[in-house]
Parts: structure tokens; C-alpha cells; sequence
């Protein structure tokens, strides 16, 4: 009787096991897939759809999660892990989630999954049938089947979750890959003010992230308003991919020249290019934005403030990032300043240089000063 009923709660905990390795492994498969990496399903689905069906992310995670729970019931019957290895059955299941995130800027090219995966994936299936055949035979033979319950549950969590650690480092893991596919994302919805706040926390945006980014603040007319809020590391060249980057799912080099009215020659410097499309007025009015901008980005200040006069039309409601480079130029010739000074400019340039004074000649002056006046093209003049 009193075997029986040892077996018996055997039996039970084993069950109880089994289902709740199988909860925490959907649970994590999931958020994983809708959460972590929806943007990556994303441009998966778009790539192989060719655009022609909308992706759902919790219905799809729930159903890839249910087909990766069948696989690993019907390779188990056939493997037969039980006992404390019971959860390496949720190996191929693992590395199939990993593999279907492993999804890198071939994807905008019409390429889906890693290349390597199409030998990988079946060599390793193959393997793990042998090896986890083995193993099961192993622990049958050799493991005391007395083990105690907690020791089995223990193991199989640990497994568990080594496995989806697994899933998590074959993934793609980019933050910068990730920050341009939601970029892209929010600019085909139009929704251009999420757009161009896609990682504004980020201190080294990829250049594809920050041409987004101005191409967003162009569509929302806001480029004189933010572009210094965020990090330029490219100069002018940061507000146009390269000419033959084509890594934006769908807006690309020549996207992006459709939307400006021209395209730059080859080689041609991107002040070169905005000054061009002005003058003759071969690109389309916002193209001013851009080439008033680049002009900031290239501390090109004395021709940014001809520029300005000459076409920029509405001096009424001057962008903030305007007005500071046009009061920066006030400053430093005195003699041919023509704007009024602002008040509240004149407040906020003496707290800045005032706190500029006490830095002077400090080891990490300009980090210091990044920290209180980074969002302010005074800093990203007299310190980028």
C-alpha cells in the first residue's frame, strides 16, 4: 500500500510538473515574441507577406506558442525524457523561438531567417534526437529513481530556464536594429511625434536612427524644435542615409530623395546637396528645414544666419534651435546683430555661461555641461 501510494504522488507530481513547465515556458515564449521582439515578428511578417497582411503580435505569439508546445510533445514521444531532464524536451522548441528572432537588416532586402539556420537548425535537431535519446536511457539506468521531489523540480526549472536563455542569446538582441524597425513602424502609421522619440535615451543613435528621426521632425514640422534634444554624431550627413543604404524596411535612400524633390550626386557633401536644391528650387519647400539645419550641425553659423534672412519666410514664429544659433551669432559679433534680444534668452545664455565659467579647465567640463545645457545648440556649438 505504501508503494502504491508513493507511486501515486509520483505520478501527480510528475503531472504537476509537466504543466508547469509548460505555463512558464508559454508564458515566456509569448512576451518574448510579443513584447521583445514584436518589432523583429514585424518586419519578419512584412518581409515574408511581402506587406500584404496585417500583423497581429499577441495572436500570432499565442499560436507560434502553441505549434512550439506541440513540437515539444511529439519529439519527447519520441525521445522519452523524464525524471530531473524531463525539461530538456523543451530544447528544440527553444532554439526554434531563438532561431525565428534571428532576424538581422537582411530582412530589408526581402531575406527572412539567418542563412546559417537552414544546415544549422536540422543538424542540431538530429543531434539532440541522438544525445537526448542517450541521456534518457542513461538516467533510467543510473539515476536513483528515489530521487526527492524537490531535487527533480529543481532541475527541470534550472533546464527550463537555461533554455530560454538560449532562446533569448540567438535572438536578435540590437538595441539599434530594434530602435530603427519601431522608428520605421511609427513613421508608416504617420505618428511622427512617437517616432522621433524612439530611443531619445539612446547617447549613440545609429546614423539610420537619426535620419529617421529628422525625417520625422520634417513631417512634423518640428526639426527647428528638437533636433538638438537628441544626439548628432554625424554632422550634417546624420539627416540622409547613404546613398546606396537601403536598411530601412520601407523608407529608404531613395524614399527619403522622393520626399526632399531631388537626390544628392555621388559624393556630393549633404550642405552641398540642401544648398543646391534651394537655390535652384529643384526640392520641395521642406527641404529649407534640412538645409538650415545642416548648416547648425556644421557650425556653418555666419552662412546659417544669411541663409535665414534670405529664406526663411516666417520670422514670427522663429524654432527654438533657430533663435539660439541666431543669439549665439548676436553674441559673437555684436556689431552686425540684427534681432532684438529675447529676454528669456538673455536669462537662459547667463545661466550658461555662468555655469560654463565655474567648469572652465576641469576634467570633464563638457560632459558636465552636456548634463545641464545638452539640449541646447549653444552646447553642441562650443562643445560637440
Amino acid at each position: 500500500m505504501s508503494n502504491e501510494s508513493t507511486n501515486v504522488n509520483k505520478r501527480r507530481t510528475a503531472r504537476i510538473l509537466t504543466v508547469a513547465c509548460g505555463l512558464l515556458f508559454s508564458v515566456f515564449s509569448i512576451v518574448y515574441l510579443s513584447v521583445f521582439q514584436k518589432d523583429v515578428m514585424e518586419a519578419l511578417h512584412f518581409s515574408l507577406a511581402k506587406g500584404k497582411t496585417v500583423y497581429a503580435p499577441w495572436m500570432s505569439a499565442v499560436l507560434i506558442t502553441v505549434v512550439l508546445l506541440i513540437l515539444r510533445w511529439g519529439i519527447n514521444g519520441l525521445v522519452g525524457l523524464k525524471g530531473p531532464v524531463k525539461a530538456l524536451s523543451y530544447f528544440p522548441s527553444c532554439l526554434l523561438l531563438g532561431v525565428i528572432t534571428d532576424v538581422g537588416h537582411g530582412v530589408y532586402h526581402g531575406e527572412g531567417i539567418s542563412a546559417q539556420w537552414g544546415w544549422l537548425l536540422p543538424l542540431l535537431l538530429v543531434i539532440y534526437v541522438g544525445v537526448g535519446w542517450m541521456i534518457a536511457r542513461a538516467v533510467r539506468l543510473w539515476v536513483n529513481p528515489d530521487l526527492e521531489e524537490g531535487i527533480i523540480t529543481n532541475s527541470n526549472l534550472f533546464i527550463l530556464l537555461m533554455l530560454c536563455v538560449m532562446s533569448a542569446c540567438i535572438g536578435n538582441s540590437n538595441v539599434h536594429f530594434h530602435h530603427e524597425l519601431q522608428v520605421e513602424e511609427a513613421l508608416r502609421k504617420q505618428d511622427y511625434a512617437r517616432a522621433r522619440l524612439v530611443g531619445e535615451k539612446s547617447m549613440d543613435p545609429s546614423r539610420n536612427l537619426t535620419a529617421l528621426r529628422a525625417y520625422a521632425m520634417s513631417r512634423e514640422g518640428t526639426m527647428g524644435e528638437y533636433l538638438f534634444h537628441y544626439p548628432q554624431l554625424y554632422g550634417a550627413a546624420g539627416l540622409l542615409m547613404g546613398v546606396s543604404d537601403d536598411t530601412a524596411l520601407r523608407l529608404n535612400a531613395d524614399s527619403l530623395y522622393v520626399y526632399l524633390g531631388a537626390s544628392p550626386t555621388l559624393g556630393e557633401p549633404a550642405v552641398h546637396f540642401f544648398r543646391r536644391i534651394c537655390q535652384e528650387e529643384s526640392g520641395n519647400y521642406t527641404t529649407l528645414d534640412y538645409y538650415l539645419s545642416a548648416l547648425l550641425l556644421e557650425r556653418k553659423l555666419e552662412e546659417f544666419v544669411k541663409a535665414f534672412h534670405e529664406l526663411y519666410t516666417v520670422k514670427d514664429t522663429v524654432p527654438r534651435y533657430y533663435q539660439q544659433a541666431l543669439f549665439l551669432y548676436g553674441k559673437m559679433h555684436p556689431s552686425s546683430a540684427t534681432e532684438e534680444q529675447d529676454e528669456a534668452l538673455e536669462e537662459q545664455w547667463k545661466t550658461y555661461e555662468e555655469f560654463k565659467a565655474g567648469l572652465v579647465g576641469t576634467v570633464g567640463e563638457g560632459n558636465r555641461m552636456r548634463r545641464q545645457f545638452g539640449d541646447t545648440y549653444w552646447w553642441y556649438y562650443q562643445y560637440r
